[in-house]
């Protein structure tokens, strides 16, 4: 059923024509001035208009001229003319007009080109709806690629692809429950939509945790976006989480996407969500639960699939009760609570944290120290860590840069700890020359007894040369005086190593006639 609009001053033509209309089923309105015409169209919306050419106070061609000043989508227009009239007839087509018919004419006639203009107007109508349609997919297909290239541009530096495992958290008897419930939420199809909420000391591996949930589940294909909500100036938070348009605020010059839309069909982890202000907890309470926003300036409702992991240090419970934290948000996103104990509780996985965070510190730099000696985990072990793992990578680093040649020694270990801004140690660990027929080790060397006086370099470098020495003693007597084997393990070519050897007034042979000795004794 089509929507007619007959505009005729005569009242006879009027009720002709709204018969035959309804005869054929359309539902027909008529008027009798193309004033009145002008007023309906916008409310009553017609899919034909039928117009007489004369009519007194406004023409037919006046009313569509205006008609088409106003409205940019116009339906089909049959105009009727008097007989004789070719010319109206032609202006009529002219101006745009589907066709005409000419007084006096056959109902069959005006019936046939009514329905031809039923059916022209569907379709232009049906094409109007497509084109836009097309121009809406093509907007949301460009948007997805800015985002996706977005995330290109913030993943290019991170290199190869880590492979993720539960393993990487540890296996200290504190971390199992952790890795046991990212196995069900991983495992379950349930798992891979609901919120989680990560609680914990700072520095002690949030974020690693909840990129784990991410790699394990069916969203590991698509994008991982991490946001510190701590460090985004209140400002700019709406902008950095749901973007903004061009021209949303001052210095908005371009349209910018949000972390909501760079992480459609992936995960977003809002790290430190305790950090969020009252009123923009609102605005995520909503986009978690309806899963759509609005650009900053925007009119758009965006919608998007994204699972959100947030992460805090703080008591949420509490600031609930303080009215700081909005106790709805609180339970939207504690759906699944992961709590991830400190470093002082799970030391048995130090060693593995200790090397783990020595590879990437030293990552592409081929001088670099690539293990550590036995004895440096005793001191790392006898530390309170107070700054979890972000302090134990800190120290890792200063002990790699502290060491010379392959190995981190416990010496690099005990300065690294003891330096200025650096927590002291807070047991002393006990520390003893390896013997001969063990692993080959470097002992820290004592420092001299005598630095009263002693200017500050003057009494590293004395220390230094010392601890130089004693490592090479050691070496030198677990390697039986092999000076090529010895080489080969510190990775120095054999005559800096001789020249090492003359610095210090060692000989190689000396610990070969000690071995043979000690073999005749044994016989």
């Amino acid at each position: 059923m089509a929507k007619i609009l007959v505009v005729d001053d005569e009242e006879t033509i009027r009720k002709l024509l709204t018969a035959a209309i309804q005869r054929k089923g359309h539902e027909v309105v008529c008027v009798e001035d193309g004033y009145r015409a002008c007023d309906i169209v916008p409310t009553f919306q017609p899919d034909v208009i039928i117009s007489d050419i004369k009519m007194p106070r406004m023409t037919g061609f006046q009313m569509w001229e205006q008609l088409k000043a106003k409205h940019q989508d116009l339906p089909p227009i049959l105009f009727i003319t008097g007989h004789g009239e070719k010319s109206a007839a032609i202006e009529s087509l002219r101006m745009g007009a589907f066709d005409y018919l000419e007084k006096p004419f056959e109902m069959d006639d005006f019936l046939h080109r009514m329905e031809a203009a039923v059916k022209s107007g569907a379709m232009e109508k049906q094409n109007r709806q497509l084109t836009a349609d097309l121009a809406v997919a093509n907007e949301k297909l460009k948007h997805r690629l800015e985002a996706r290239t977005e995330l290109v541009r913030r993943i290019q530096h991170e290199g190869a692809r880590t492979e993720y495992n539960l393993d990487m958290l540890g296996t200290a008897a504190t971390i199992r429950p952790v890795k046991d419930t990212i196995g069900q939420l991983t495992r379950s199809p349930l798992g891979h939509e609901v919120g989680i909420l990560i609680t914990g000391a700072s520095g002690s591996g949030k974020e690693v945790a909840a990129r784990l949930i991410h790699e394990l589940s069916s969203r590991a294909k698509g994008p991982w976006v991490p946001v510190n909500c701590g460090a985004l100036p209140e400002t700019l938070i709406e902008s950095e989480l749901f973007g903004h348009e061009k021209g949303a605020f001052t210095g908005a010059n371009a349209r910018k996407m949000g972390v909501f839309e760079l992480a459609d069909g992936g995960t977003l982890f809002l790290d430190e969500i305790g950090e969020l202000p009252l009123g923009m907890q609102t605005k995520l309470l909503r986009a978690l639960q309806e899963k759509t926003f609005r650009r900053v300036g925007g009119t758009e409702e965006i919608k998007v699939d994204v699972r959100v992991i947030a992460a805090t240090n703080k008591n949420l419970q509490k600031a609930v009760a303080d009215k700081t934290f909005r106790e709805d948000l609180f339970y939207r996103l504690n759906t699944m609570q992961l709590h991830l104990p400190s470093l002082r509780d799970r030391l048995e996985d130090l060693p593995f944290f200790a090397k783990t965070l020595l590879a990437q510190v030293t990552k592409g730099i081929s001088k670099a120290p690539r293990e550590f000696l036995s004895d440096c985990f005793p001191l790392l072990s006898s530390h309170d860590w107070p700054g979890n793992l972000r302090e134990l990578k800190s120290v890792i680093q200063r002990a790699a840069l502290l060491s010379q040649g392959p190995i981190v020694t416990a010496e690099a270990v005990a300065n690294a700890l003891g330096v200025a801004h650096a927590t002291p140690i807070r047991k002393a660990a006990p520390l003893s020359l390896a013997s001969a027929g063990s692993e080959p080790v470097s002992p820290i060397a004592a420092a001299p007894t005598t630095t009263a006086g002693l200017p500050y370099h003057a009494w590293k470098k004395q220390y230094m040369q010392s601890m130089e020495k004693e490592y090479l003693q050691q070496q030198l007597a677990h390697f039986h005086g092999n000076v090529s084997a010895l080489s080969r393990f510190m990775k120095v070519s054999r005559p800096n190593l001789c020249r090492l050897l003359k610095k210090h007034g060692l000989h190689a042979e000396e610990f070969r006639a000690t071995q043979g000795v000690e073999s005749t004794e044994a016989a």
